[in-house]
């Protein structure tokens, strides 16, 4: 009662052990209950105790699992982890439109703490193969190729940020950056002696095995928003931008909303 009135009050009052109690004493009154109405000497309250500690803990702050390793634990054996997990199942299932924390979420994804490594952990299971852009209309340079050829087709180019710039054999040498071009071009007396090869930053690839997250953390620790997709030969087969993986996780995450919410409650 009294655990009930600081608590339902507002007062400032602890939880866990009174729960614990409250638990504990109602499983062993029941375990009283029926070793003398059963007149059965094999019935030991202290273990319906233990099971309703846990039960009814675990039920009331939705942690089934946690109050079932607990109790586990605070018995020294695990005797009685198959009454608790039908027990906890039961409580789980009565309980889940009540919560002893009103400011409990119904799952994971509704918690902003958890929401985001949660998807994070989807793109891990999707690759670039997925989701990269075919190479036809991407835009590529030569080593050779002056600033002036560079700006032209970057005007012509306006979806595409970062340029590969191919060797003689059409392999990837280095990367161009739109911005990074137009600033250079604008500081630089002339456009047509200065070549991509003077441009270029050291080249970050993708491959098509490789996983979406790992594909954001390159774009992201290198700063670019987007990244060539290469084959074994180090030729350019696609691209890969921010705005793909982006649409990859908004899709993810509302999958996830819709799931969630048709998950029976």
């Amino acid at each position: 009662m009294a655990a009930s009135l600081t608590i339902g009050s507002g007062g400032s009052a602890g939880d866990f052990a009174p729960s614990l109690a409250i638990g504990g004493l109602l499983g062993g009154a029941f375990g009283r209950a029926a070793a003398l109405l059963f007149h059965d000497p094999r019935i030991q309250p202290g273990a319906f105790a233990l099971v309703g500690m846990g039960t009814f803990y675990g039920g009331i702050a939705h942690v089934p699992l946690s109050a079932l390793v607990l109790v586990c634990e605070l018995a020294g054996n695990y005797d009685l982890l198959v009454p608790l997990m039908l027990a906890q199942g039961i409580a789980f299932v009565a309980l889940r439109e009540r919560s002893l924390y009103a400011a409990q979420v119904p799952g994971p994804l509704d918690s902003p703490a958890h929401r985001d490594t949660l998807l994070l952990g989807v793109l891990q299971t999707m690759h670039v193969r997925d989701v990269v852009r075919s190479a036809k209309s991407a835009v590529c340079f030569l080593q050779r190729t002056t600033t002036e050829d560079m700006l032209r087709k970057v005007s012509q180019a306006q979806d595409q940020d970062v340029f590969p710039v191919l060797d003689g054999q059409d392999r990837v040498m280095g990367l161009v950056v739109a911005n990074t071009l137009r600033i250079a071009s604008a500081e630089l007396s002339s456009t047509r002696w200065t070549l991509a090869t003077d441009l270029m930053l050291t080249p970050v690839t993708l491959h098509l095995d490789d996983d979406l997250r790992h594909a954001i953390e390159a774009m992201l620790s290198n700063g670019l928003r987007e990244l060539p997709v290469v084959d074994t030969d180090n030729r350019v087969i696609g691209l890969l931008g921010e705005s793909d993986v982006a649409r990859v996780y908004l899709k993810a995450a509302v999958r996830a909303e819709a799931e969630e919410a048709a998950a029976p409650r």
